[in-house]
């Protein structure tokens, strides 16, 4: 079985687990998993990029929105200098904007070469925790 099926197998696993299917959360448009925690919507999906040295690496990537970016520009910079804040403090989890969208997102990514289920699990969870713990900090 490839890195990539096992990545699958993990996400299989996981809905079973929770009692649901991976096709009943999978959005063929966005080739993405939908989860959610509480009020977070986590997004998974993979990711594969070629490297330099011509090979390919596939990381497993979880978003979840915490806030709408405001459009005001004072408060967008408030914002943005808090999330910056909060990049440093937090380790495992990065926050970033995504401006098609609008939204400032807590991200969590890992390659998926050699991980575990266990490392599968705790990276989704964290994403939901730290999605409803960030959202806070921008109330």
């Amino acid at each position: 079985m490839s890195t990539i099926e096992f990545a699958r197998a993990y996400i299989g696993r996981l809905c079973k687990d929770i009692g649901t299917t991976a096709d009943a959360i999978y959005n063929k448009k966005t080739n993405a998993w939908y989860f959610s925690r509480g009020a977070s919507t986590i997004e998974v999906f993979l990711t594969t990029f070629e490297t330099g040295q011509n090979t390919e690496r596939t990381f497993i990537r979880c978003i979840s929105p915490i806030i709408t970016i405001p459009g005001d520009e004072k408060n967008k910079l408030a914002i943005f200098q808090k999330a910056l804040e909060l990049n440093n403090l937090h380790m495992g989890i990065k926050v970033s904007s995504n401006a098609k969208m609008g939204l400032l997102c807590a991200i969590a990514e890992r390659d998926i070469e050699g991980m575990d289920y266990d490392e599968f699990i705790n990276l989704i969870k964290d994403i939901g925790y730290w999605a409803d713990h960030l959202d806070d900090h921008f109330k």
